[in-house]
């Protein structure tokens, strides 16, 4: 599996014990590079005489107060975190009778995001809806001719409910499904993404290698946000989307998938969707942040819509990115003197599409795009993720972008309405 992000259904078992390992360096003093004092009050106010930023070590956290958020973070939402079994569905006759059986296919896990109360004429309550979020993966089988059903499972009550398929959109890798139970359980709520620090705390819970390991709890911080990985959803071997993830390091494995990943005081931040899988690199998970999740579940999913999203409608290579071979297949032998003392930077449109933003808009091919919306592009990540995102930029959203211009040899600027494309 090496070099390859897997999402993760139900596969191989693998068994990882990870040890938690806090180091307490106590020392009497703190010396920088000159070997100098640095300030160190009986307060244990560190003061970095480099940066001044001043760290308080004297808060009276300590290492129960953090098992307690932990333990109590886990107990608030594990009872959202739901397992999502795909079941596949065959018939046969014996004995001249019809017998239909489902068989599992793979299991994950899903996160229950709203509830509604169902009452009868007299106005009593009878049962509630519940609202879950999942991974599109894991309720659409790869098997498209075969008959499938969704079940959501109850671990804490060992029973499941058969569940109705709302919407999905394959390239996010989201779902929402629906079911109904008499049983009362607290939707989670989310946390604004913009409040997100890389280094933060967080809780990963689902279902790694199904349900014998049911609403297991994995510890771990933000590895990095604004994280952009590019994948093949059609199956054509080109990679047609590029998401935008949260990085964390909390174990997430097959199974986990559509679980959540939550703050220490039990917000959602996003959902848990890919792993990198290697020989030499463990605990790189990925999930999409709820911002991205909420517009696609609240304007698309939910409502049973597919989500649409802008295309630029053309092929196009970073600079940074270029290797002499394509350099010597496009006829480029110098970089524009644009740059000045910076490194070349730029998206280079090497062919145009049938249709999309800039075609027909008085761009070429060998033309440079620089800026897209004020933001220098160094990778074209950028522009993918910015299309895929469904936050900024939509359909019939008005852009500008700089560029230059292999015709005239100069840079201009020009507004662009995003438009469905190839």
């Amino acid at each position: 599996m090496k070099g390859i992000f897997d999402k993760m259904k139900k596969n191989k078992l693998f068994i990882f014990i990870i040890i938690p390992v806090f180091l307490c360096v106590i020392s009497s003093c703190i010396y920088n590079e000159t070997g100098n004092n640095v300030s160190n009050d009986v307060n244990n106010v560190v003061t970095n005489e480099i940066t001044q930023t001043v760290v308080d070590y004297n808060s009276n956290v300590s290492i129960e107060d953090l098992e307690d958020a932990i333990t109590v973070t886990s107990k608030m939402v594990e009872p959202a975190v739901i397992g999502v079994t795909l079941k596949k569905v065959t018939t046969s006759t014996l004995g001249g009778k019809k017998y239909t059986f489902e068989d599992t296919e793979s299991i994950g896990s899903g996160v229950i995001y709203k509830r509604i109360e169902n009452k009868n004429e007299s106005g009593a309550l009878t049962s509630y809806s519940y609202y879950v979020i999942t991974n599109a993966h894991v309720i659409i089988s790869e098997d498209k001719k075969s008959e499938h059903t969704v079940y959501a499972y109850l671990g804490n009550y060992n029973t499941e409910f058969k569940a109705e398929i709302l919407g999905y959109d394959e390239k996010i890798d989201l779902a929402v499904i629906k079911f109904e139970s008499y049983y009362l359980i607290n939707p989670v709520e989310f946390q604004d993404v913009s409040k997100l620090e890389k280094g933060q705390f967080v809780v990963a819970v689902g279902n790694p290698d199904g349900y014998a390991y049911y609403g297991s709890v994995t510890f771990g911080v933000i590895s990095n946000l604004g994280r952009f990985i590019s994948f093949d959803t059609d199956n054509d071997g080109t990679n047609d989307y590029m998401g935008e993830y949260i990085q964390t390091d909390a174990a997430i494995n097959p199974g986990n998938s559509g679980g959540g990943l939550f703050t220490l005081d039990g917000k959602l931040i996003g959902i848990n969707s890919i792993k990198l899988a290697s020989e030499t690199i463990d605990n790189m998970g990925f999930a999409i942040p709820i911002n991205i999740v909420k517009i696609a579940v609240d304007e698309y999913l939910e409502k049973g819509l597919e989500i649409v999203r802008p295309r630029l409608g053309v092929m196009i290579v970073a600079v940074r990115d270029m290797t002499s071979d394509f350099m010597i297949q496009e006829g480029i032998t110098s970089f524009p003197k644009i740059y000045g003392d910076e490194k070349p930077y730029g998206i280079y449109i090497s062919e145009f599409t049938a249709s999309g933003s800039l075609v027909n808009q008085g761009l070429h091919e060998g033309d440079i795009i620089l800026t897209f919306d004020g933001v220098k592009l160094y990778e074209s990540s950028q522009i993918s993720g910015f299309l895929n995102s469904l936050d900024e930029y939509r359909i019939g959203t008005v852009v500008e972008i700089s560029y230059y211009c292999c015709k005239t040899k100069t840079v201009e600027t020009k507004q662009i309405t995003l438009q469905i494309g190839e």
